[in-house]
């Protein structure tokens, strides 16, 4: 039997995870061992009775060939850690992924990627602030990998696929059970030219909620480094953070509002060394991608965005002064300015077209990130 296709086998075998098999591996020293093991030998290579039962059940009845073209029929092949096409960095985890299953055409990572993850629940400044830093650094080279989950995820991949760049959608699910349902179209839609979704699991693995925090190992381990836009007190993008601090990767947090409980995770991460992020450039200048091109580019626009500023009128000035990044009703500023509503309407759409404030449901505004 090949390396390769005993590795989907363990891939296969349900409760046998990247921890198990690296110990049978160790344990045995070869592939080809472990696939010849008794279940009284599989036992003493330190997995669990369930899942020995479970290896010797699936190897019964186990067809790669078979398997493989089932999957090509779904739009699905298997990568193994013996193939060229699995992730370098990968291969370095303590608990790499004993193979992926992908759609569509897994884009190089390492230097050249960066994870994105925040909260579930996204307020509005969270959204705007990772369509603008996930716009600017795909336009700058970087593939995006995320975790395909509501909020934040979702807003980072749509942003890339927007911007004409490449992203991973790391799944805590099958490719066949995509969770949530809901993004289902967003998935195809990546797998379709702009990237890969990807998962560790089976294909038909249900979305089960254990399987979210460990596959974050992976969305972490792709990339040299990972951003957390928005994050509460108790997010799991701050396991992904941890995780890539225990990668030896860097981390960065988007600072936010100190009343707002979006942002209690980010500004701990900051508290605790985590690099704040204001603009695109302070992540960029770590990447070998920050070339001349890219600093000309940054540099003319803060000389245009300083400019901006100077040009300003007073009314505009004393706006920008009250939008931080929450949300203010236009009756707050109606108070504060002292405005007549007729001015304030103007110098508001005014801002908007100047692409420094964003109008929001409600009668709200808020600053964009600059």
């Amino acid at each position: 039997m090949r390396a390769e296709d005993i590795l989907l086998w363990l891939s296969c075998s349900p409760g046998v995870g990247a921890v198990s098999v690296r110990k049978l591996h160790d344990h045995f020293g070869s592939w080809q061992r472990v696939w010849e093991a008794d279940v009284s030998e599989l036992q003493q290579g330190g997995v669990r009775i369930k899942s020995v039962r479970e290896l010797a059940s699936t190897r019964a009845q186990f067809d790669p060939v078979a398997m493989r073209k089932q999957f090509e029929r779904d739009g699905i092949r298997y990568i193994s850690q013996m193939d060229a096409e699995y992730p370098e960095m990968l291969r370095a985890l303590y608990d790499p992924p004993a193979g992926l299953f992908v759609m569509g055409n897994l884009p190089k990572t390492g230097s050249h990627a960066l994870a994105v993850v925040g909260a579930r629940t996204l307020s509005a400044y969270g959204r705007l602030v990772t369509e603008k830093l996930v716009t600017e650094l795909v336009q700058s080279g970087l593939t995006i990998v995320s975790g395909l989950a509501r909020g934040i995820d979702t807003a980072a991949h749509g942003a890339t696929l927007k911007a004409g760049g490449q992203t991973i959608a790391v799944l805590g699910s099958g490719l066949l059970q995509i969770y949530p349902r809901e993004n289902m179209r967003l998935a195809h839609r990546i797998a379709d030219g702009h990237g890969a979704v990807i998962s560790e699991w089976a294909p038909l693995t249900p979305g089960r909620p254990q399987n979210f925090p460990i596959r974050n190992r992976i969305i972490s381990g792709l990339t040299q480094a990972t951003l957390v836009i928005e994050a509460g007190e108790k997010s799991g993008s701050l396991i992904t953070a941890d995780q890539a601090l225990e990668q030896g990767r860097d981390v960065y947090a988007v600072p936010g509002p100190i009343t707002s409980p979006m942002s209690i995770g980010t500004n701990r991460l900051i508290q605790h060394g985590a690099k704040p992020v204001l603009a695109a450039s302070d992540i960029l200048e770590d990447y070998e991608l920050l070339c001349a091109a890219s600093s000309s580019a940054i540099t003319s626009s803060t000389i245009s965005s300083t400019s901006d500023r100077q040009t300003l009128d007073p009314d505009a000035k004393l706006l920008l002064q009250i939008l931080g990044h929450e949300e203010v009703h236009l009756d707050v500023l109606l108070h504060r300015t002292g405005m007549p509503q007729g001015a304030l309407h103007t110098a508001l759409l005014r801002l908007q077209l100047q692409g420094k404030i964003a109008a929001l449901p409600g009668n709200r505004y808020l600053s964009i990130l600059k």
